[in-house]
């Protein structure tokens, strides 16, 4: 999945306790630390304590897209210690043998995590696990009660006639994959033909209902809090700035299903033998650690002791979205790579130049 502009991270509302309360999760190590990483993954807030405990420096290079992170890795030539790409990439670099397995017995804080980010599909192969699940997120689905029932739990309202005019869905491929899931395909990521061509005359089905496809989070936000839309898909800052702006909006849980990313931290290859590589990973496996991140990204993330460490309106917003709580998981379409993704992505841009 891109970083930006499509990805835009935008940070949360979250206050969390001072860098004074992280205590000695990193052994002393020393050394050097290069790693390849989303904006945010490597801030200074957690990224300074950790060098101080250990004496391991960090150099932190940001990419804004796994496509980089990918290239950049199997160009080889010591690129980087450690990176962290999404749940959609993470099987191209375990199947091209460019990253090391994790010792999890050396990162004893992923025990704490949830149940679905112990051992995930996509950090697994020949019961090995390759890296240390990170930030996370859902793609939510939202709308204003006074327009949409809020009990509503079927994607199908989307395409509801009487709603003419009153959504916005993101401009991008996910919407392809969200009108797969509506149609019970269980293959979303490994669609045939002609599963596409349904897609497709279903999606251009729902164009009369679009007010608008979203390129940010903040274009979402701004038409829903001025009325324009009144439900679609979103991250879950958007949903959080509504709520904060005093607009009424719910988080609708459709039992098609809701896509999901998940960022994990990697070893690459030839990196594991590195003395600061595990102390840098049970060291954000931590709560404590996990809780400073939120604050800069306002992302999930898998450690739920996490909000023993937030305050105020983080913890609140925290709870509200049900990102420590198991049951949110249980009917999330993690994404996955797409073999055929310019196809995808060719049927959507058709969906976009149709006439409603």
């Amino acid at each position: 999945m891109e970083w930006a502009p499509g990805r835009i991270r935008n940070a949360l509302a979250a206050t969390v306790m001072g860098a004074a309360m992280l205590g000695a999760t990193a052994v002393r190590a020393e050394g050097q630390l290069t790693m390849l990483v989303w904006e945010g993954y490597a801030d200074k807030s957690f990224v300074e304590p950790f060098e101080k405990e250990t004496g391991c420096k960090v150099d932190a290079v940001y990419v804004g897209s796994n496509d980089e992170i990918v290239s950049k890795v199997m160009s080889g030539g010591g690129t980087a210690d450690l990176i962290s790409p999404s749940n959609d990439t993470t099987m191209r670099l375990i199947t091209a043998g460019a990253v090391s397995p994790v010792d999890t017995s050396k990162v004893p804080n992923m025990a704490e995590y949830l149940p679905q980010f112990q051992s995930p599909a996509w950090l697994k192969k020949d019961d090995a696990i390759y890296g240390v699940p990170f930030g996370w997120g859902i793609v939510r689905v939202i709308a204003n009660p006074d327009v949409v029932d809020a009990s509503t739990d079927t994607l199908g309202f989307l395409w509801d006639k009487k709603y003419a005019g009153k959504f916005a869905v993101w401009d991008d491929i996910e919407t392809v994959y969200m009108a797969a899931r509506y149609l019970g395909f269980k293959n979303t990521y490994s669609l045939s033909d002609d599963q596409l061509e349904q897609v497709k005359a279903k999606l251009i089905e729902m164009k009369p209902n679009i007010r608008k496809y979203w390129f940010t989070t903040g274009e979402m936000g701004n038409l829903m809090a001025s009325g324009e839309v009144a439900g679609g898909n979103s991250w879950e800052s958007t949903l959080v700035e509504l709520r904060a702006a005093g607009k009424k909006v719910v988080d609708l849980k459709p039992k098609e299903g809701r896509g999901g990313w998940s960022d994990s931290w990697m070893i690459v290859k030839g990196a594991e033998d590195n003395p600061c590589v595990y102390p840098w990973l049970n060291y954000v496996a931590s709560a404590k650690t996990q809780a400073l991140a939120h604050a800069v990204n306002g992302f999930g993330y898998p450690n739920p002791k996490m909000v023993e460490h937030l305050e105020g309106a983080a913890k609140a917003n925290y709870a509200e979205l049900g990102m420590s709580d198991p049951s949110t998981l249980q009917n999330v379409d993690w994404w996955q790579p797409v073999e055929r993704r310019a196809k995808y992505l060719e049927i959507w841009n058709q969906v976009k130049a149709a006439s409603n």
